[in-house]
């Protein structure tokens, strides 16, 4: 499918359009479209209307490294308005004396890029109902990414800092198998034109490929990718992100929430196994107005990396336990209305996620336990994601 090198001026046709050192979008308009229903629209394609888009990729490798690629960027900001983050996390079984997997052959260090290019070039293919939509994202001198109705391709190359990635990812899992394009916020979707933050996930699972060259040392490996994005006016003043995947690749979990506005916490919450296929929690469940919150609890403790949740709805219930050594947590930016403020995030990908879901027939029967499972773990270490974020939450 081609990319059209214009703009419409509703976000959800053919488009092309250049992010400038301050964001601005420069739109060139086609002619006019009705408004499309948000629920048939593919979300993770560009919103050319709303103030910053975010694209975020967690690939877990063979040896439980992590490979991150942020892609974002803040219309009309004032300083850092774009962004492009590669951070590698290094599989920590090499520093209790495991071998790394013979297909790295040698170990690569951790290492964390951040990037503020002075634009963007963004190509948006025909807008198809039901149907994801080709884009292609151009930091120019430092990378692209390249999405197709079936793949996504990462290439970075920064020769200064002696770094280059080639990823591939394919075969896909979205959040939903019945309907593909809503993502977990599911009806919600209705109002994200009036919501100041949206989240989309692409693939609760893709299969990665990759090639890492970086300070003399060159990593070949497969693994399987986490692929999101947020968009809207900015990130709230403090959150709450998690993911994880079991050792054998069929168990995930992904939830994103916190403080939604003052006194209100609201999260979106999606398990998935062969027990739970299609166990998603949203407000009005996932919700607590002050104090009152009947079906749903949460807690944090950033000094110790922990966080607990559990939440239900009638017949369905999803307690979670997160924990991450302290000391594993690593700065990343945040897009707020003046631009990307360094480290306003925490996160660690050496978290253990344990999971106990419960299920009933009926509201007034009691609980049965459905699920006991432990993610983000191997033999030899933890690998799950956790993130704290606003300075709230981000600190000890």
């Amino acid at each position: 499918m081609g990319l059209l090198p214009l703009v419409l001026p509703l976000d959800n046709q053919g488009q092309g359009w250049r992010t400038t050192k301050r964001s601005h979008l420069v739109l060139k308009p086609r002619k006019s479209y009705l408004m499309l229903s948000q629920l048939h629209r593919d979300h993770f394609a560009p919103h050319a209307s709303r103030t910053f888009e975010g694209y975020y990729t967690r690939t877990e490798t063979e040896d439980r490294a992590t490979i991150v690629i942020i892609f974002c960027w803040v219309k009309g900001a004032k300083k850092r308005g774009n962004l492009v983050m590669v951070l590698y996390d290094r599989a920590h079984a090499h520093d209790h004396g495991q071998e790394a997997d013979p297909g790295t052959r040698r170990s690569l260090p951790s290492f964390k890029y951040t990037f503020y290019p002075e634009h963007f070039d963004v190509s948006v293919g025909d807008y198809v109902p039901d149907q994801p939509q080709a884009f292609t994202i151009v930091a120019p001198g430092l990378g692209s990414m390249k999405v197709s109705r079936t793949t996504i391709e990462y290439d970075i190359s920064v020769p200064e800092r002696a770094l280059r990635l080639r990823l591939v990812l394919e075969n896909h899992v979205p959040w939903s198998r019945s309907r593909p394009l809503q993502g977990p916020m599911g009806p919600i979707l209705h109002f994200s034109r009036l919501l100041p933050l949206n989240w989309h996930v692409r693939s609760t699972q893709s299969a990665a490929a990759c090639t890492l060259m970086h300070a003399q040392t060159t990593i070949h490996g497969t693994g399987r990718a986490h692929v999101e994005k947020n968009w809207g006016s900015s990130f709230p003043r403090g959150w709450i992100w998690a993911q994880a995947f079991s050792a054998d690749g069929k168990h995930t979990l992904c939830l994103a929430g916190g403080t939604a506005l003052p006194g209100v916490q609201a999260y979106l919450v999606g398990y998935r196994s062969h027990a739970c296929p299609d166990w998603d929690f949203r407000p009005p469940f996932a919700l607590g107005l002050g104090w009152f919150a009947p079906f749903m609890h949460a807690r944090h403790d950033r000094a110790k990396g922990e966080f607990e949740l559990s939440v239900s709805t009638w017949c369905r219930k999803l307690h979670v336990r997160i924990k991450a050594p302290p000391e594993s947590f690593v700065g990343v930016p945040a897009p707020l209305k003046d631009g990307h403020e360094p480290d306003f995030g925490q996160e660690s990908f050496r978290a253990r996620v344990a999971i106990q879901a419960f299920g009933r027939r009926r509201p007034w029967e009691q609980w049965g336990l459905v699920e006991d499972a432990i993610l983000g773990q191997t033999v030899h270490e933890d690998c799950g994601a956790l993130e704290f974020g606003g300075p709230s939450l981000a600190k000890c």
